[in-house]
């Protein structure tokens, strides 16, 4: 039996720590991670044709050659796109007919974290899908096959930007700054933006798998202000981050003020709904109700779904949707593209609606209705205890508003609405509530902590856990 860490198979990737003595993501684990996929691609009888980056972190390269040589094993064409963004290894898998992408990426965690990625036959392979490699690697249960080849594919990145820098015009030029956190978005970024026109500053546009400034998670308030800070200072019109394999992007204003992922969808999505009346667009259920009544007052359908960038594009294909996102900063395409997310072509689509107007990106987003939002509260509860304690609070709660339950219980109010809901990656809950003002959101915030109350098993927060 392979000794492989059942810690690294998460809901959405495969991920730990990939440094030091306590490595649990290592090239032995690699190999049969590529072992495993190549195996369920050669059991699904579709073509074993696999596509295969990695990022800039210390380990990515190493632990993709390893992870090339267990799909080679197993039979699979591999074609190696060197170094480059997630977007790009789904664009190849998309653009090309791949029957399989992988990209080793940690994305926005520290240096020593890394993992995989995966996607076939046009989804991210998530939740069981993940736990069966898994169980197929600590069972034996892969096969290993001869034709298997690994090619180099040279220039891999230029493709990609010409098919991006082609999909968007401009209605006139730009002052931006481009913030990458030293992370791939520096090989995509600046150069796409000035192929669409505009004038581009850099911030630690050079990979550094160190990661020497800040993480690169542009979520995160603190990782921003630099840009924010810089955009002030030279005048800039617009400042855009990128997590550290660019599939999520984040944005200031001309003022240096962060927009949070779910207002920057409010305004894509208000764009969209000019060119495709009535289209769908889903947002998970950590997203502001501004939103959804943004999407609905514009003549859109809005799909509140799980919360999970896995699950948000294998809802958009369901239904037909041309965008989603949620609030990690994960925004979908779907119009006139793949349906997945793209953090290049999600901050195109926000400089086109800028530069098609005169209204700089501040007047933007107070077009948009505003409601007091608490932070993210993450009290610790066992794993095992998660589904009790939500159900206990959904069937206390049920009677004081509209219940939706697709991923936990989000309850609306009159004058906002409270959530709680599991984490996938995480002992921990995560809640999360709106009001019209600070005292409505911190009055449904105390109902859902008496509800709380019963389960002594749950941190109380504010003693730590939020």
């Amino acid at each position: 039996m392979a000794d492989v860490s059942p810690k690294i198979f998460k809901k959405y990737d495969i991920r730990g720590k990939a440094e030091g003595a306590d490595a649990v993501v290592t090239p032995v684990v690699a190999r049969l991670v590529g072992l495993a996929f190549g195996t369920v691609l050669r059991r699904a009888g579709q073509g074993q044709r696999v596509v295969v980056g990695y990022d800039n972190r210390r380990s990515s390269e190493g632990l993709a050659q390893a992870l090339m040589d267990g799909l080679a094993a197993s039979g699979c064409a591999v074609v190696n796109v060197g170094l480059v963004s997630t977007p790009t290894v789904y664009w190849y898998e998309a653009s090309e007919g791949f029957n399989g992408g992988v990209i080793v990426t940690g994305s926005h965690l520290t240096p020593e974290q890394n993992g995989f990625k995966i996607r076939a036959l046009g989804q991210n392979v998530y939740g069981d899908a993940i736990v069966e490699l898994r169980e197929m690697i600590v069972k034996d249960d892969v096969e290993t096959a001869s034709g298997g080849s690994i090619e180099r594919r040279e220039g891999a990145r230029q493709p990609y930007i010409d098919d991006l820098a082609g999909r968007i015009r401009m209605g006139r030029a730009l002052k931006v700054v481009v913030d990458a956190g030293n992370g791939t978005g520096g090989l995509f970024g600046p150069e796409l933006l000035r192929r669409w026109g505009h004038t581009v500053e850099c911030l630690y546009c050079e990979p550094d798998g160190n990661y020497p400034n800040h993480q690169p998670d542009p979520q995160d308030a603190k990782n921003m202000q630099a840009l924010g800070e810089r955009v002030r200072a030279i005048g800039a019109d617009v400042g855009i981050a990128f997590d550290g394999d660019a599939d999520r992007m984040g944005a200031v204003d001309e003022q240096g003020n962060m927009i949070v992922a779910d207002r920057i969808l409010a305004l894509l999505a208000r764009d969209l709904l000019k060119r495709h009346a009535g289209a769908a667009v889903v947002a998970d259920v950590l997203s502001s109700q501004v939103l959804f009544d943004e999407v609905t007052a514009h003549g859109g359908e809005a799909v509140m779904w799980i919360s999970g960038h896995s699950l948000i594009k294998a809802k958009m294909a369901e239904i037909g949707a041309l965008l989603g996102g949620e609030m990690s900063g994960h925004i979908f395409l779907g119009e006139d593209y793949y349906g997945y997310d793209d953090g290049y072509l999600a901050a195109g689509r926000l400089l086109q609606l800028l530069a098609g107007g005169d209204e700089p990106l501040s007047a933007l987003n107070a077009s948009i209705p505003t409601l007091y939002s608490t932070p993210e509260y993450r009290p610790h509860c066992p794993d095992e205890a998660k589904q009790t304690v939500i159900d206990g609070v959904k069937a206390a709660l049920a009677d004081k508003g509209e219940v939706v339950d697709v991923d936990g219980v989000r309850i609306k109010f009159e004058r906002g609405w409270g959530l709680l809901r599991a984490s996938n990656t995480e002992p921990v809950l995560s809640l999360r509530f709106e009001g019209e003002t600070e005292a409505d959101a911190l009055g449904y915030r105390d109902l859902f902590v008496g509800a709380l109350a019963q389960f002594p098993m749950v941190e109380k927060i504010g003693t730590g856990g939020g």
